[in-house]
Parts: C-alpha cells; structure tokens; sequence
C-alpha cells in the first residue's frame, strides 16, 4: 500500500502534524485490541504486589522494544524501489537467506490474526443481533461474507486511508474504556488489596511476576504496523524521520499504556480475587463479566461496541502488514518485479485471497485461538525483541545503540517470553 507523497513530504516541518496525531491513534489501536480486553483478569489474578510491578513495567517494555525495532527499519534503504519495511531491511543488511526466514516469521505473525479477527466479528455480530436486537440466529453464510466485505471496503483505499479509519476508531474506544473505568468505580471494594498481605513472600513475587511479564508485553503488542509506520514516516521527514518516529511511538505508547493501566485497576478493584477466577474459567473479557454482573443495558451495549471496534482498527492493522509481507514474499521467493509488486493487479489479487481465505475461515467458525496464540508468542519475540539487538551488532550504521543499559532490559525480557512461550507449547502439546 502506498503513500500519495510528493516531493515536497520530505521537507515537512518537523512540528507536530495532524498525521502525527493519526498515526498515535493508529498505533494505539494496533496495541490497544481484543487481547488487551483479556489482561486485566490476567494481571488481577497475580495479586496485589505483582499487579503494581507489572503496571510500572509496562512502558519501559513496550517503548524500548519497539523503538529498537524502528530503528532497525530505518536503517535500510529505498534503492531500487523499494519500500524499505522491515523486510527489506532485512534483505539489504543480513542477506536474502535471513530474509526469506524473516518473511515467513512475519507473514505466520500478521495474517492468521485477520482470520481470528474475522471469526471474532462474525460471533459478536450473531452474539449481539441475538441478545441485543432479539433478531434471532442469522445465519454466517450471510454475516461472514457481508462483514468481511466491509472490511476489505476500508483496506483498498491504502495505508493513508486505514490509518484515518483506525484513528476514526480509536478515539470513541478510548473514550469507552475511560468511561468503563468511571462507571466500575462506585463498586471498589478492597479485596484486592487483602492480597497485599499473604503474597507468599520473595519467591512468589517472582514467580507471579515471571509468569504475568509475557501477557503484559502482548498487551500493548503492536508489531504488524511498526513496519509501515516507520516507512511513512521516512517518505513524509526524511533525514527528521528518527526523531519522529521516537517523538510519536513515546506519545502512542504513553496514551496506550495509561488507559489501559486506569481501566484495569479500575475493573479490577470493582471485582473480587474469586470473581476474578470466575472470569478467567468463563473465559470471558473483564468487559462482558463486568456486564453480567452488574446486568445493566449500557454496560453490555458499550461492552459489544468496544469488541466491535477492537477487532476492526486490528483487522485493518494485520492487512497492512501482511501486504507487506506478501509483497516481500514474492519478491525474494518468485522473483517478482517492483513494477508489478506495486501495480493494482496484484493489490487486488493480494485483497481476493485475503477475502476469500477470511470468509472461508469466519464461515467455519474454526477454533484456532488457542493454538495462534501458542505459536505466535516465539514468533514475535524473534521478531520485536532478538532481531534488532542482532542488526545492532551486524550493521555499522546501528553500532551507536550498542551497549546501552536499556538493551539488557529489551534482552531479558524478550528471554522471559521465549521460555514461557516454548513451556507453554510444551504443555499444550504435551497433553
């Protein structure tokens, strides 16, 4: 997908633009989504103490990571018509080998969470039309294709366009989870903090800490736009585009993480430890528990909207980068031409497969939650955490980010999540 940019982009004053404050928004609803709706029964059930030292971790995890991972794609090149993603980066600075490796990583990452995202839309839409609209069971040969149709609408217009929809998006969702954290006040109660007092000691600390670390980094996981994110940012600053690729990722980041943290102490602290594992076994978001409980008509039309809107400013993120991905695919696999990678014959072949696979998947209500969520934490570990420490290393232009205390926090963290990753496979797998 491509920017319409002219000349005159690359000398854009470097103040802040109102595209600067699109692309916040589209980082943070690529962040903010469906999982994120999940991580407060998560980051409740570890306990108070736990709950605190996560919460204070939550920044520092996802901005540094991902500023790594900026840089990294910002040092590759535009020659040869090239977009200069993370792929082509790849390609350019540790060989077509790595590359093609690379490329099959980030395609398993970005494009069976459209499919979820598919699945989970076509369920909400039949869940609410039912529950809400008394319409009864309509039927998913009619819901999954129209749904998904509407989807592919939002993507054909380009990058420029999906941003603005997911800004569009982002803005009443942030509202609603503010207000959802206002409305969950008048039911504080202090159970929470009961568990302040029996944390069995240091090594349990730790323990619930180790264990709660991967969720929070998924949380606020926003690989699949890093790439495009960053490319937009290089055609419209040029030589600026380093400081503004820190100055906005700081300002989505900072907007992700405060919101989210205010919603899930607020929610937590209207519920109890117990309620907590009730959730978890219902397997249900804190949203729709919450609804239940309190049985009120807003709380459960606002829940449905919030669903709504995190799996659509997803879906639309997960696109891009699997074009993205698509495109490098082809090029380093079939030897496909930049003219006709960027031609809209194959944008259009790209959105048909996409469509078709989607809808398929949506119709079948296939249960493969469970295991993308398995597989895909190693894989985007490799990614966020492992690949642009390795680039600082290999890649001279990048050797000034070497040796920074900050690169030891990106490095341990990423191993936390490596291990738990691979224990749970082995556990899942196991059984």
């Amino acid at each position: 997908m491509e920017f319409s940019t002219t000349a005159s982009d690359t000398t854009t004053a470097p103040g802040w633009s109102k595209q600067d404050t699109m692309w916040v928004l589209g980082i943070y609803g690529n962040a903010v989504g469906g999982g994120t709706l999940f991580w407060p029964v998560s980051l409740g059930l570890t306990g108070f103490w736990p709950m605190l030292i996560l919460s204070a971790l939550a920044l520092p995890i996802t901005f540094f990571p991902y500023l790594a991972l900026g840089r990294f794609v910002l040092s590759g090149s535009t020659r040869n018509g090239r977009d200069g993603n993370i792929l082509d980066a790849t390609h350019e600075h540790l060989g077509e080998r790595w590359s093609k490796v690379l490329t099959a990583l980030y395609f398993s990452t970005v494009f069976p969470g459209m499919t979820i995202y598919t699945i989970t839309l076509t369920n909400t839409i039949i869940d609410f039309a039912r529950t809400q609209l008394h319409l009864g069971d309509i039927s998913r040969w009619y819901v999954a294709p129209i749904s998904t149709f509407v989807l592919m609408m939002m993507v054909r217009y380009g990058t420029t366009t999906v941003v603005r929809i997911m800004g569009y998006i982002v803005l009443p969702f942030i509202l609603c989870l503010v207000l959802f954290g206002i409305m969950a006040a008048p039911h504080w109660n202090t159970s929470m903090l009961e568990t302040a007092s029996s944390f069995g000691g240091v090594s349990a600390l730790a323990t619930e800490t180790w264990k709660g670390l991967p969720m929070v980094v998924f949380a606020f996981s926003f690989t699949s736009i890093v790439s495009s994110f960053v490319v937009a940012q290089r055609r419209q600053y040029g030589a600026d585009a380093p400081r503004k690729v820190t100055q906005i990722m700081l300002v989505a980041v900072l907007l992700a993480v405060s919101t989210v943290l205010f919603f899930s102490w607020s929610t937590i602290f209207a519920l109890s430890p117990a309620e907590l594992t009730a959730a978890k076994a219902s397997n249900l978001t804190i949203l729709s528990f919450l609804a239940r409980k309190f049985d009120t008509p807003i709380m459960a039309i606002a829940s449905q909207a919030i669903v709504f809107a995190a799996v659509i400013k997803s879906f639309l993120a997960h696109y891009l980068a699997t074009e993205e991905s698509a495109k490098s695919f082809s090029r380093s696999i079939f030897g496909t031409s930049e003219a006709t990678l960027h031609s809209p014959a194959f944008t259009r072949l790209i959105a048909l497969l996409v469509y078709a696979i989607t809808t398929t998947c949506a119709i079948a209500n296939l249960d493969v939650l469970n295991l993308i969520k398995v597989a895909l934490v190693p894989v985007s570990v490799f990614v966020v955490y492992f690949l642009p420490l390795y680039a600082f290393r290999k890649v001279a232009s990048l050797h000034k980010y070497q040796g920074r205390p900050v690169n030891l926090l990106i490095a341990a963290v990423g191993v936390v999540c490596l291990v738990s990753g691979i224990t749970t496979m082995i556990a899942k797998f196991g059984h």
